[in-house]
Formats: structure tokens, C-alpha cells, sequence
């Protein structure tokens, strides 16, 4: 939390390193006004109520692994979707739901059709908007397991209660995973209640609302983002220029090659 909606994010987010279960505890960071005026600035343990329903200025301190794959997702997802005007993509960013409702932060949301896109919103209000998400995804905190099981059983309830057609859990690796990246989720059914999303048979995950498909490869090193219309990988920033070195490479070493076949051989 803390941050507000934006459609750019960094260029750079590496593979989180691998973790322990339970081996620490998520911290929030919060901003407390005292008595005589002063602000000051709270870490204490999060529990699984701040978790599903942060304050605005929250900041959730959950490490780098968690960090940096969320950042990945909101990335590559913006990149994909950046000439799509109607589809708008958060990360960390609050939702409010209702009256009633908490308010949670998803790692990152996608959503269609928002009334008010505007990069710079503090929180997705779903009544003003007029929309909910169509698909969100959480990245699993490795560190904690009350608020593991906020991200897999209660906001399951949650979302299933909202409506939000499409959820993802995305596990990083830790023994409880062997080591491996995991994603699972669920879909609303027509009787609006979610089921287990079926893998492939490739053991990827359909998100039918944006035509995606999600999985981990069999090293279990990274989760991987295929674009079911073209069968591509999105691909991120750095690979795409690493890609674009590596092709001026092969040009200009074709030229120097064709330039030197030209040449006329020297008199033996």
C-alpha cells in the first residue's frame, strides 16, 4: 500500500530467491499521528485483519521475493495490455468493495472498462468505476502462515462474494512447494461459486478473461505468461532488449561477413 495506481512500473524486477517457510514475520509499516502533532512511523507484526483490510497509507514489508515477483506480473501485464485502452492494471493498490466489505490490496488486478482510469488513483472504488476486476492475482507471502491462509482461504470467500471472475495464488519457492514456483486459482462458475481452474496439459492455468495462460516450467524456476492467440511468451523489458542486443549482434556480424566475401582475394 502506499503507492498509488500508476500504468508504468520499473523495467527491472529479477526472480525472487528462494525461501523459508515461516523462517520470519511480515511487517507493517504504518504512520501515527501523536498527541502533540508529530508523525511517527510504526513497524509492527501484520496480522491477518490489517492484511485484508490495509489503510490507505499502509506499507506491507514482505521481502523481496514477494516484492519483486509482483512487480513482474504487474510489468509484463502492463506491457501486454498497453494498447488496450479499456484494460487498466494495478498493483498494491486498495479496493473498496462496499459497505461492510474489507478493502483489500491485491499484488495486482487487471480490469476492463473502468469509468475513471486515471493512473493516479489512491484506491479502485468498484461502485464509482462501475466495474470489478475480471482477474487478480495474489503472490502468496512465504514468511507467515496466518497470512498465507488470508490470501487462500479468505479472500477466496471474498472474491468469490465480489464476483471477481478469475483468481490466481501465486506460491515462491519454499520447502512447503519443493523449492518450485506453484500457481493454482480458481473461476466463478455459473452458479457463482468457485471452482478449481484445471490445468492443461502442459500443467498451465487458462485465465479466460484475458486469454493467458500461466504456469511454471519443469525446472520450477520462474512462472511463465503465454498469449493463447499468438502461442508467444510475454516477455519482460530486460528480455526484450536482451533480445534486441543479441539481434543487432547477429546483423552487424552478417554484414562484416558479406563485406569480407566481397572482397577480392589477394594474388597468390
Amino acid at each position: 500500500m502506499g503507492e498509488p495506481a500508476r500504468k508504468t512500473y520499473p523495467t527491472e524486477s529479477g526472480e525472487p530467491e528462494l525461501v523459508d517457510d515461516d523462517d520470519g514475520v511480515v511487517l507493517l509499516q504504518r504512520w501515527i499521528e501523536r498527541p502533540d502533532g508529530h508523525l511517527e512511523l510504526l513497524e509492527i507484526p501484520l496480522t491477518p485483519e490489517d492484511f485484508l483490510d490495509p489503510q490507505l497509507e499502509d506499507t506491507m514489508v514482505q521481502g523481496l521475493p514477494h516484492s519483486g515477483k509482483r512487480r513482474y506480473f504487474a510489468e509484463i501485464l502492463d506491457r501486454h495490455f498497453r494498447t488496450d485502452e479499456d484494460v487498466m492494471i494495478l498493483e498494491d493498490v486498495k479496493h473498496l468493495f462496499g459497505p461492510g466489505l474489507p478493502g483489500p490490496a491485491p499484488d495486482v488486478s487487471v480490469i476492463r472498462g473502468a469509468q475513471d482510469p486515471d493512473d493516479d488513483l489512491q484506491s479502485f472504488d468498484i461502485v464509482k468505476q462501475g466495474v470489478i476486476p475480471c482477474l487478480v492475482i495474489e503472490v502468496v507471502s512465504p514468511f507467515d502462515a496466518r497470512i498465507r491462509r488470508t490470501d487462500e482461504v479468505d479472500k477466496v470467500s471474498l472474491y468469490q462474494r465480489i464476483g471477481i471472475p478469475e483468481y490466481l495464488l501465486v506460491d515462491l519457492p519454499r520447502r512447503g512447494t519443493g523449492r518450485r514456483f506453484r500457481v493454482h486459482g480458481y473461476r466463478l462458475s455459473p452458479a457463482k461459486r468457485y471452482q478449481a481452474i484445471e490445468p492443461d496439459d502442459q500443467g498451465y492455468l487458462l485465465a479466460e478473461t484475458t486469454q493467458l495462460r500461466f504456469g511454471v516450467p519443469p525446472k520450477g524456476d520462474r512462472v511463465d505468461i503465454f498469449d493463447v492467440r499468438t502461442g508467444e511468451r510475454l516477455r519482460t523489458p530486460l528480455e526484450e532488449e536482451q533480445g534486441r542486443k543479441a539481434a543487432e549482434e547477429e546483423i552487424q556480424r552478417l554484414r562484416a561477413e558479406i563485406e569480407r566475401l566481397r572482397k577480392p582475394e589477394p594474388d597468390s
